[in-house]
């Protein structure tokens, strides 16, 4: 290090306190370069890596690969090498630090949380990040070496403070840096301390058991490391003989591996500790249960081999596998799971190999919980078919429902299907019983077949396809392209069905008919496609085939038209593709169809015409006109222009050209062919009278055949010639219309005639047609109504049918109007229903009278969902954590507080260094279990820590404290009962325990009932003036106080004066003085000071001389004003955070006031607030305000304190509110500050103002939401965590006391104290077999196990719900009843509960209430046992709705005979009590998740105040060190020098015989070794490294016998203890004294 600041000045002069604070910095940073090149070679030597510069090391830890890297060494299965991000930093050095790196760090913590380092030494995620505190991450790593040591899992690390040299420019950078964090640096001195644990066992017996086994493993002798094994001193278990020679080779090879990793790692002139190379104890044990549990692994797979049950058993029960859960009863279970486990192991490697613990372990649970679940399940299967059998579809779904069976969902609304579905099955089984394997496959397909039922109710689609398609369902032949056609069948089917549900085989039927509809029109397409492919190749054949095919599903295919059919659908064909304009169109089946009937069409055409014709020329052979005119006016001949009267014409013209064809010659051919209109040919044979479309071979059209174009022509001509003459009749229509005109005329003339004389007889002719039309009329409405009457049945139907339509028109037109408008109708409703529901909550909340509607519709808030338990199990974790953490530390203190004084009895040398070593160590030991193991919660949980025997006893002790507890009136006589000084113990240890320090709203809400029970009551005994509570010393209101203010309000008081008092604090300059004195002597002095001269004025004044000089009072005026602004500071923090003060404080304030009140009637107002002011103010405020630093307001670091005028400066803010709060003005010796009279009667005001909002609260009822049966509605049972010292202090002072606290006979605590009877003693409490009477130690034993705690899980004797019928417990009755009509009402409906009652129950609204009782079920079986129901609700959730209904009705008679509810209004009080339950349950939830926060608050102070205790012990851990090394500073000297000179230091070895120390009467005698041989004898002394610490060996004729671990602390303590003398060996004698004066003037140089 540099020293150029001092190079100039003289050796005489001192630094200036600059210079050295300069120096002292300058010194740190060198001190913290040293720790990091330590760290840095310690953590290359683990990684086999190289680091950074120290200087740069902070910055390569901050992505937390290192670290990583580093927690993968000594803990790979947390850290494996995968879960390290960027392992190869690649990322880092590219982009830098990115926020996963930050899982590398959590990582390493949770390394270190592995192998159970302390967390006091763990830094915070962004201390390495953000880089906010890295000599902390450094102080950590150095306490993680030290630990992985003495774990025998690391190295060593090395000191290297003095060794190592860094530049200048170094220490300045790293000074700066460390200026930059601004805290204080860890004491990595002390990390020894920290980690240190108080054995019972003597450490150097370990140790020398220890070395002797190490030597016996490697003289490789089985017998001799057998006997080293078992040598008690070794503390080593589960030693088994047979095994010792396995055990011999196992400790071979590890001692062999370690010395390997100790040569390779050897590095520098470092002097190697001997267990680098040696198995530490921990290694020894570790491989021996290496060993153990090989064996017996080894004994389980040969009895898997052998295939044995008993003998597995055998195996498996070994202690040294450690196995949980084993039965007896489960042997076949293990065997066939871990035989299994066995085989898959072993084809996994491809080899056998036996299965590891591990495996076992997971093996028998496995198997525990088969067996288990076959039982339950055999059960429950059991009364499933009891069900079956029964009948009962009802009682046979809640027998499927049971979780047990192992079954699918089964839904209710198809019972009847299970039942009628599973009871046909069982009786096809042989023995008449189902199994659970059939159950589950006809289970899983009837719930897919009512689910698939259910869809098709529903008419969803979605749900349809979803569970058509289930395996579970088994249907077969689905295809997913069908879906819809599918529910379009079975909806049909389900709507022929009605209310009964499809069975799977009608499911089945209805797709194997779509399918098969499917099938045939896909081979219809199929054919569609071969008939255009024939038309395509114009191949008549094919078309034909093709059309006959059946797939095609054509009608009227006749073969001998297939020539036809192909031509006329080509046409078709050809036609469409014009059409479309697409030459590649094919014709559709309706196409092809169509085609069919116009070809057939066409054949009939055909036919008919050729038979027409053959008709024709076979009439006109007959030569009969009127037979040939009929035959050619045939349609079917389709001949035009034949007309009747040319019948002869057309005979004679016929029979004239057939004459002629037979003069011309008959060739006798059968053939005649015809042509249709699209000029196809027809050839008909005369003979069959059949005919084709196809020519026939060998076709020759008959000669003398008239054919249709000739018949056409001859017919044509002939009416031609008829026309011709018809046509000279044509003027007969004109003649016809003349006289049609003339007749015309004359009917108008005598139509007008009439006319004229009806005009004229108008009046008659009306009467006449009225007449005449009424007659007509009745008689029609008479024949009408006669004709209704014979038809009124159709009538009715007419009109209904006309009815409906009229209706139906109207609801589709609204249903129109409402589609059109669907998103305003949504809107409307949703407001609508939001403005009832606001309605009916407002009313549930206001009403006095809610209606069951409401009632109904929020009943279920009382439900606990899966949130609520896990917010009560966070609850109840949390709450223990904090019970803990307060016990803890106020041990911590007073643990801290006697090793205090330990040290200040060793300054004035009344008690041995060993005993503040010794306790130190205790300390230690403590502060690392409770910081650290605290978060073990089964540590001490339950009653696990007290014998068996003794459980009723403790049961009893928990029906006690839970009385104790309810009822605050036992708790506050008994603090009057005792003296003062054991009530104040009392009070912090047994009730807060009690209590739970108030760590909840119900046990805050009954420490604050004691706390005000005891209140009235030493007011109401004690207290005779009001005056008195504020001149003495009240004992309620000391404890009320000390309480708020270190516990439940410490944060208050932080949170309230911590900033102001800071910015106190903070201004340097500020210094108030008010004594003239002071301020006149303060002037002088700075007078002197500035002037160089002595002042002529006096320097000792009175305070009038003093104030008779102006300084002085401009200085005092000064003083004055600053000290107003800081009280009003201070003012105006107090009393603008009064919702900051514990509530319990402020109810306490408001009861002293009115218990006051109620004894002092003539007492005025203003003395009252006066009294409330002393408490809230001076017992409360003042002392945090005064010493801020003794109170945690302030945070100050380890061994800073308060400055004097700092302190002033509060304690003169303090004095003036006293006075404010007191109304107490400044008179005679304070005459100088009587200016602040005004200003002290002005704050007075505000603080009366203060002192009235301080009582204004509200009720603890209100507050915690608690009233006279939130006790039995409780979620958690209350659990406290109390000492057996403590239980039975209290229930020594209960049986004192008892005559006082319980006046009569029957009173419940008197009963509680009888069952207890005596007090026990610790050792009947813990067991008579766990204390040996017969110890030396027994004093410790016992105070030890009266400091452990047992949980009690409070319960009452006296439990509402198990009371007798003589003597009802109406709050029981009450809970049950509420309960019940919660059930009954969510399931039934009606307007009032009476006629909920009288109604009859459904077989729906009993399977809904079925239901929920099962979901209810399912939740409690999902709740902690803490957090469970009372057992008698849950057997009131078993009763069907009847019984329900009739227990109500029971209940509210009881209720009303009890007075709980008043007649007749039973039913509206019931409801307004429910309709409360369900309002304070959102409250409750509300308080339940802001207790959540502030107990995480409250548990991070407390963190923090043991991590304050902790730096404390680290201060005392140092200064003990430092009496230490001063014991052996010579030595330590000269090891120094010896490095300073760069040579290896070598202590001295110390040798004399025997014979020699004889002569010094060092030694006295050796057993069984006569004087003359003592010069054989020779004894080396070696100092070790370790301080203090020597090595003797004992040589005989120069061969090595023995060694003996000698501490100097040890011989120290046997001279502190009056020991002479002491063995060595076990056979020499020497004296402790002349051996210390021996080993003081050889080593330590005295």
């Amino acid at each position: 290090m540099g020293d150029s600041a001092v190079q100039h000045r003289s050796g005489y002069e001192r630094l200036t306190a600059e210079e050295m604070d300069e120096r002292r910095i300058q010194n740190v940073a060198y001190q913290y370069l040293c720790r990091l090149e330590e760290a840095k070679r310690w953590m290359e030597a683990c990684l086999n890596e190289e680091l950074p510069a120290p200087t740069e090391l902070e910055e390569a830890l901050r992505n937390g690969v290192l670290l990583a890297k580093l927690g993968h060494c000594f803990a790979p299965n947390v850290v494996p090498l995968k879960k390290i991000y960027d392992i190869d930093q690649e990322r880092y050095k590219a982009v830098g630090l990115q926020f996963r790196h930050t899982d590398n760090i959590n990582h390493w913590r949770n390394a270190m949380v592995e192998v159970g380092l302390p967390s006091i030494f763990y830094p915070e995620t962004t201390d390495i990040y953000d880089k906010k505190n890295m000599p902390r991450t450094v102080y950590c790593i150095h306490a993680l070496s030290l630990y992985l040591f003495r774990l025998g899992l690391a190295p060593q690390i090395h000191d290297l403070c003095g060794k190592v040299k860094f530049t200048e420019e170094e220490i300045n950078n790293m000074k700066l840096e460390l200026d930059k964090y601004g805290i204080q640096m860890p004491a990595f001195s002390k990390i020894g301390g920290i980690l240190a644990n108080e054995l019972s066992v003597d450490e150097a017996a370990v140790h020398a058991a220890v070395i002797a086994i190490n030597e016996a493993v490697e003289r490789g002798c089985v017998e001799d490391t057998a006997q080293a094994l078992r040598n008690p001193n070794a503390m080593l278990s589960n030693l088994q003989e047979p095994l010792n020679a396995i055990y011999q080779e196992m400790l071979r090879q590890a001692r062999a591996h370690k010395a390997t990793q100790s040569y390779a790692k050897v590095n520098g002139p470092m002097e190697k500790d001997i267990y680098e190379e040696y198995l530490t104890q921990s290694e020894i044990q570790e491989n021996i249960t290496k060993v153990n549990v090989r064996a017996a692994v080894e004994r389980v797979d040969e009895a898997l081999e052998c295939g044995d049950p008993l003998a597995l058993i055998l195996a498996l029960q070994s202690p040294s596998l450690a196995l949980r859960g084993l039965l007896s009863d489960h042997a076949d279970w293990y065997l066939v799971q871990l035989a299994a486990d066995r085989e898959q192991k072993a084809l996994d490697l491809g080899c056998v190999d036996p299965l590891e613990r591990d495996e076992l372990q997971e093996g028998v649970s496995v198997a525990n919980e088969d067996a288990r679940r076959s039982q339950t399940m055999l059960q429950a299967v059991s009364k499933i078919n009891e069900a079956l059998r029964l009948g009962d579809a009802r009682q046979t779904v809640r027998a499927l429902m049971n979780p047990d069976a192992h079954l699918p969902d089964v839904y209710p609304f198809a019972a009847q299907l299970y039942q009628r579905e599973l009871a046909s099955l069982q009786q096809q089984c042989p023995q008449g019983e189902m199994q659970q394997e059939e159950l589950f496959v006809a289970v899983e397909m009837l719930s897919a077949v009512a689910l698939i039922n259910q869809a098709l109710e529903a008419k969803d689609i979605g749900a349809f396809c979803a569970t058509l398609v289930s395996p579970a369902a088994g249907l077969s032949d689905i295809d997913d392209g069908l879906m819809q056609r599918y529910f379009e069948e079975l909806c049909e089917l389900k709507r022929k069905a009605g209310r009964t549900l499809l069975t799977w085989n009608e499911l089945q039927s209805g797709l194997n008919s779509v399918n098969m509809a499917a099938q045939e029109e896909h081979d219809q397409i199929l054919t569609i496609g071969l008939i255009n492919q024939a038309l395509c190749r114009n191949d008549p054949q094919k078309t034909l085939s093709a059309l006959l095919l059946p797939s095609s599903g054509l009608k009227d295919v006749l073969p001998q038209n297939g020539k036809r059919y192909h031509d006329v659908l080509t046409c078709i064909k050809k036609h469409k593709a014009e059409l479309s304009q697409d030459a590649t169109a094919e014709l559709w089946l309706a196409d092809i169809q169509e085609g069919v009937r116009l070809a057939n069409q066409d054949t009939q055409r055909a036919l008919k015409m050729s038979l027409g014709l053959a008709a024709v020329n076979q009439a006109v052979k007959e030569g009969k006109p009127s037979q040939t005119l009929r035959v050619l006016r045939l349609p079917e001949v389709a001949l035009r222009s034949v007309v009747a009267e040319c019948a002869e014409g057309y005979q004679t013209e016929l029979a004239s050209l057939l004459h002629a064809k037979a003069l011309e010659g008959d060739n006798k051919s059968p053939w005649l062919r015809t042509r249709t209109q699209d000029g196809s040919s027809y050839y008909f044979h005369l003979q069959k009278l059949e005919g084709f479309w196809e020519r026939p071979q060998g076709f020759v059209q008959n000669s003398i055949f008239l054919n249709h174009e000739e018949i056409q022509s001859v017919c044509s001509s002939v009416t031609l010639t008829h026309s011709r003459e018809v046509q000279w009749q044509a003027s007969e229509p004109l003649v016809l219309m003349l006289q049609a005109h003339a007749r015309g005329f004359l009917l108008r003339q005598k139509f007008a005639e009439r006319l004229r004389f009806l005009n004229t007889h108008l009046p008659a002719i009306i009467t006449i047609q009225s007449h005449w039309r009424r007659y007509l009329h009745q008689r029609a409405y008479r024949e009408r109504l006669q004709y209704l009457y014979q038809n009124w049945r159709a009538v009715v139907k007419i009109q209904a049918t006309v009815k409906m339509w009229l209706a139906r028109r109207k609801y589709k037109a609204r249903q129109h109007y409402f589609r059109r408008h669907v998103g305003a109708i949504i809107r409307i409703q949703a407001f609508v229903r939001a403005n009832k529901a606001r309605e009916e909550y407002n009313m549930l909340v206001h009403s006095s009278t809610p209606p069951l509607s409401v009632v109904r519709k929020f009943a279920h808030l009382l439900e606990l969902g899966d949130n609520d338990i896990r917010q009560e199990g966070e609850l109840l974790r949390l709450r223990e954590e904090v019970v803990r953490n307060i016990r803890s530390n106020r041990q911590l203190e007073a643990d801290l507080d006697l090793m205090d004084l330990k040290i200040g009895l060793l300054v004035r040398n009344r008690v041995t260094l060993q005993e503040v070593v010794s306790h130190h160590k205790k300390l230690t030991k403590k502060n690392k279990e409770e910081l650290s193991d605290m978060m073990a919660l089964e540590k001490h949980k339950g009653l696990k820590s007290l014998s068996k025997d003794k459980r009723e006893k403790l049961e009893a002790y928990q029906h006690l404290f839970y009385l104790l507890q309810t009822q605050p009136s036992y708790l506050a006589q008994l603090i009057f009962l005792m003296p003062q000084n054991k009530s104040t113990s009392f009070m912090e240890t047994v009730i807060f325990t009690l209590f739970n320090y108030g760590s909840d709203c119900r046990e805050a809400y009954l420490l604050l009932q004691l706390f005000t029970a005891a209140l009235r009551h030493e007011i109401k005994l004690k207290v005779d003036q009001p005056q008195e509570v504020v001149t003495g010393n009240p004992t309620v209101i000391k404890m009320l106080v000390s309480f708020y203010r270190h516990a439940r309000g410490q944060n208050a008081l932080r949170d309230i004066l911590g900033p102001v008092v800071r910015e106190v604090l903070q201004d340097r300059t500020l210094s108030i003085r008010t004594d003239p004195v002071d301020i006149y002597k303060s002037w002088i002095n700075q007078t002197e000071s500035q002037t160089g001269h002595k002042s002529s004025l006096p320097y000792e004044v009175s305070a009038e001389q003093a104030l008779s000089h102006p300084e002085v009072q401009q200085r005092l005026n000064i003083a004055i004003t600053n000290l107003k602004s800081l009280t009003d500071r201070v003012l105006n923090a107090i009393t603008s955070n009064i919702h900051k003060l514990p509530y319990g404080l402020r109810y306490t304030a408001k009861v002293l006031r009115d218990a006051l009140q109620e004894k002092f009637p003539q007492a005025s107002e203003d003395e009252m607030y006066k009294i409330v002011g002393n408490l809230v103010y001076y017992r409360y405020m003042n002392p945090a305000v005064v010493a801020p630093d003794g109170f945690d307001v302030v945070e100050f670091g380890v061994g800073s304190t308060l400055l004097p005028d700092q302190r002033r400066t509060l304690g003169s803010v303090a004095r003036i509110l006293q006075h404010s709060a007191a109304h107490k003005h400044f008179h005679g010796d304070s005459a100088h500050l009587r200016a602040l009279n005004d200003y002290i009667t002005h704050t007075h005001t505000k603080f009366r103002k203060f002192l009235h909002a301080v009582c204004d609260v509200s009720e603890p009822e209100e507050r915690f939401n608690i009233d006279e049966y939130s006790e039995m509605v409780i979620l958690n049972k209350p659990v406290i965590y109390i000492s057996i010292g403590e239980l039975i202090n209290t229930h020594k002072l209960l049986l004192e006391h008892q005559d006082a606290l319980c006046p009569e006979q029957n009173d419940p605590l008197l009963l509680l104290l009888r069952d207890l009877g005596k007090v026990p003693s610790v050792q009947a409490l813990v067991g008579e077999g766990v204390i040996n009477s017969a110890d030396p130690n027994l004093e410790q034993t016992l105070a030890h196990y009266n400091k452990m705690e047992v949980s009690l899980t409070l319960t009452s004797k006296f439990d509402i719900f198990k009371s007798s019928d003589d003597k009802p417990d109406a709050r029981g009755i009450l809970l049950s009843t509420k309960q019940l009509i919660i059930d009954v009402i969510r399931a039934q409906p009606g307007n009032t509960l009476s006629e909920v009652l009288r109604s009859s129950i459904s077989q729906d609204q009993e399977v809904q209430h079925g239901w929920m009782m099962h979901c209810r079920a399912q939740r409690d079986a999902r709740t902690p046992e803490k957090m469970k129901r009372n057992q008698s609700l849950i057997a009131d959730s078993n009763l069907t709705l009847e019984e329900k209904k009739r227990k109500i009705q029971r209940s509210l008679r009881r209720l009303e005979a009890l007075g709980v509810l008043t007649p007749p209004d039973t039913e509206t009080q019931i409801l307004q009590l429910i309709a409360k339950d369900i309002r304070h349950q959102r409250l409750y939830r509300q308080r339940r998740q802001a207790e959540l926060v502030k107990l995480k608050q409250t548990l991070h102070s407390l963190h923090c105040k043991s991590s304050f205790h902790s730096e404390q012990v680290d201060y005392y851990s140092q200064y003990i060190s430092t009496c230490l090394r001063n014991l052996t500073a010579s030595q330590v000297n000269g090891k120094k020098a010896a490095d300073s000179k760069g040579k290896k230091s070598k202590q001295p070895t110390l040798t004399y015989t025997a014979a020699r120390l004889h002569e010094k009467g060092v030694l006295l005698e050796i057993e069984d070794l006569p004087i003359t041989q003592f010069k054989n004898v020779i004894f080396d002394i070696i100092p070790s490294e370790e301080g203090g610490t020597f090595l003797v060996k004992a040589r005989f004729l120069g061969v090595d016998m023995e060694r003996f671990p000698l501490k100097y602390q040890d011989l120290l303590q046997l001279q502190y203890e009056g020991v002479a003398v002491m063995k060595m060996f076990d056979k020499a004698k020497v004296n402790v004294n002349l051996l210390i004066f021996l080993l003081n003037k050889k080593f330590f140089k005295k």
